[in-house]
């Protein structure tokens, strides 16, 4: 009887120990960041209610949160990432696996906030587009409105630990790109 108990016992922690390995394992695979989220959540309630955030996932699927989001379809999407954001950004497909990026359309306001997951390999591809944006606005605000130029000027293009390269030109950019930062970081 003694030797059925100490059986029972050690199959017991046998399936307690693959029981544990199991849920570490899957507890160590992270989910993607809803980037899109993000930057809603580090957005002021106004840009939130007229900036669109479009997404681009990594199967290239179009979608979008936020401003105009409601009346937008998938090919108009597609038209405004393909004709306007991703060209002002200075990014390409194949440089990117995934996105949100909210820009402004209007050369009155420098606005741009954006996470890019790079394609492997293009990081400093990823990096030196958007800092030729930032490059850009500064150029063409600097003889034109002056408090967009400030704007323009305190804009930040950021690695973070995790590999996105964030974008932050919009007013309180400190803080904005702060908010990123903490919550591609949990």
């Amino acid at each position: 009887m003694k030797k059925i108990l100490i059986a029972a016992v050690a199959a017991s922690m046998a399936l307690f120990a693959f029981a544990a390995c199991g849920a570490s394992s899957s507890s160590s695979v992270s989910e993607p960041k809803d980037y899109s989220q993000i930057i809603h959540d580090a957005r002021n309630d106004e840009d939130n209610e007229t900036m669109l955030i479009l997404n681009i996932d990594k199967d290239g699927n179009f979608s979008a949160t936020d401003g105009y989001s409601e009346e937008a379809t998938t090919e108009d999407l597609q038209a405004q990432a393909e004709n306007f954001i991703l060209p002002m950004l200075g990014l390409s497909e194949g440089d990117y696996e995934s996105l949100s990026a909210s820009v402004s359309l209007m050369n009155v306001r420098s606005y741009a906030v954006a996470i890019v997951k790079p394609a492997e390999g293009k990081t400093d591809t990823v990096k030196q587009a958007l800092e030729d944006y930032v490059t850009s606005q500064q150029k063409s605000m600097q003889n034109y409105l002056a408090d967009q130029y400030e704007i323009a000027k305190a804009a930040t293009v950021t690695t973070v630990p995790s590999g996105e390269v964030v974008l932050v030109c919009c007013e309180d950019s400190d803080a904005v790109l702060t908010s990123i930062q903490d919550a591609l970081a949990a």
